[in-house]
């Protein structure tokens, strides 16, 4: 039996939940707030319908926590307003689905079918993955979901493309899907797509035969080929040149190919993994790459998140990367100074998580024989950073008070005196929700003014997370 909790503040809702889980043999839990829906959460459920609107905040904005409550919930979205931004957000923090009211009983039966379904025949998750390389880590919704993509693919033959800026770990996740899967005792090709010749590709990949062209002295076996049985791993598939992506795609699809200069064509048995650091949708809108291969290499896509949108995750990988190196250069163990940790947070890392490995490595050095980094053992050009953005920081600070909470914002823009609704004629007010949003922007700009661009400070002076602060500045691009 399982137990579905239904946070929705209207009563119809609530009972049309209770009559489906009855008739289906579940347990129903129900909340009509936020506070209420998260404290039976945590007694443990199975499934959490979410309602978007509800008295003491938007679920959107909690969808995260929902779904890091202890049996990791599958969370279903519940609206009576269509929005298809609000869809593709929620769908692609993981939700499960999107329904738009009004709803009927057999639309939530069906829901709760397919989701319980999924559930039962699940396989083991992230926690079972065999990472042996180290610097996947990861607790933040972008991370808990990219690593649940990839203990799904793991089981499953399918194709992957893993897509991030670089230096966040793509290679790293492909290594990891292919220790994991059932092809982990066979050959794992890399293919760096950016440096293959253009005039070559083609031989490279499919190989070729005894004077196919000039200087082709001797046969060659293809990556195509030398991956059968095992996992070919194209990384930066978006320089594949244009003119080699129709023939790829072929041997994509038939698993078989003809090497250059070959009358015969020969069979790879291989399990394609791709990643790219570039927007494969936008080249296929413009033309720069096929969409029909795009199609084929999108069987499950996994997005890595750049280090920027996971900043709590920094201290752990910072100290992972700083014993490993200590161990295979045969150092003394270091720890790092508080102040270092200090600046490894502040700094925004372009470089995403190659760029912090790099920036440690640098610092044991510089740290030798001694146990402790120190600040001045960093790159300079990672100092120069820090200080430029506290010295700005500095200049910008605000002398304002912290201003009050949304909601007093809120009471006092519907009195009249508040910006956003003053002088508005009852014709020119804007929607509820339209107004709730103007109002949250202005107070997370405001907080962010007074506690001059501190996130730790913001979101205690917010009184959140500092996860949730740092999704709401994303939200309103702050």
């Amino acid at each position: 039996m399982a137990r579905i909790l239904v946070v929705d503040d209207e009563a119809l809702m609530r009972t049309m939940v209770e009559v489906v889980c009855a008739r289906m043999g579940h347990e129903a839990v129900c909340a009509s707030t936020l506070k209420d829906g998260l404290s039976l959460g945590r007694q443990g459920v199975d499934v959490v319908l979410l309602d978007a609107w509800l008295p003491d905040g938007n679920g959107l904005e909690f969808q995260s926590e929902f779904a890091h409550l202890p049996d990791e919930p599958d969370i279903v979205i519940i609206t009576g307003h269509g929005d298809g931004d609000a869809a593709e957000a929620a769908l692609r923090s993981g939700a499960w689905e999107f329904l738009t009211k009004p709803l009927q009983i057999r639309d939530i039966e069906q829901c709760l079918r397919h989701i319980l379904a999924f559930r039962q025949g699940r396989k083991p998750g992230p926690a079972a993955l065999k990472v042996d390389s180290g610097h996947i880590l990861g607790s933040g919704p972008g991370m808990t979901q990219a690593l649940k993509l990839l203990a799904q693919a793991a089981q499953s033959e399918v194709n992957v493309l893993i897509l991030g800026e670089t230096g966040v770990g793509k290679e790293l996740f492909a290594k990891a899907l292919f220790r994991n899967s059932n092809r982990a005792a066979q050959p794992f090709v890399t293919v760096d797509c950016a440096s293959l010749p253009e005039t070559l590709v083609e031989s490279h990949l499919f190989g070729h035969s005894r004077g196919a062209f000039t200087g082709a002295e001797r046969a060659r076996e293809g990556l195509l080929l030398a991956a059968h049985k095992g996992t070919l791993f194209l990384d930066e598939v978006g320089d594949l040149p244009l003119v080699m992506q129709g023939a790829f795609l072929r041997a994509l699809e038939l698993r078989r190919f003809r090497p250059v200069g070959e009358v015969q064509e020969v069979d790879s048995d291989f399990r394609l993994v791709a990643a790219t650091n570039r927007d494969l949708e936008g080249m296929a809108r413009s033309g720069q790459f096929r969409g029909d291969l795009l199609y084929r290499l999108q069987g499950i896509t996994i997005v890595i998140p750049p280090l920027r949108e996971r900043r709590d995750e920094i201290p752990s990988l910072a100290r992972q990367a700083v014993t490993a190196f200590c161990l295979r250069n045969d150092l003394p163990e270091k720890v790092l100074a508080e102040p270092v940790l200090d600046m490894l947070m502040e700094y925004p890392w372009p470089g995403n998580v190659r760029e912090l490995i790099h920036a440690l490595e640098r610092a044991c050095l510089a740290a030798g024989q001694g146990d402790l980094i120190l600040p001045g053992h960093l790159p300079t050009q990672m100092r120069v950073a820090v200080a430029r953005h506290r010295v700005s920081r500095g200049r910008e600070q605000s002398p304002e008070p912290v201003p009050p909470p949304a909601r007093d914002a809120a009471t006092a823009d519907l009195r009249g005196d508040g910006p956003g609704l003053a002088g508005s004629a009852a014709g020119e007010l804007p929607s509820l929700r339209d107004w709730k949003a103007r109002a949250e922007e202005e107070y997370v700009r405001r907080v962010m003014a007074v506690s001059a661009g501190d996130v730790r400070r913001a979101a205690g002076l917010a009184g959140i997370s500092r996860g949730h602060w740092y999704e709401l500045i994303k939200k309103y691009h702050v």
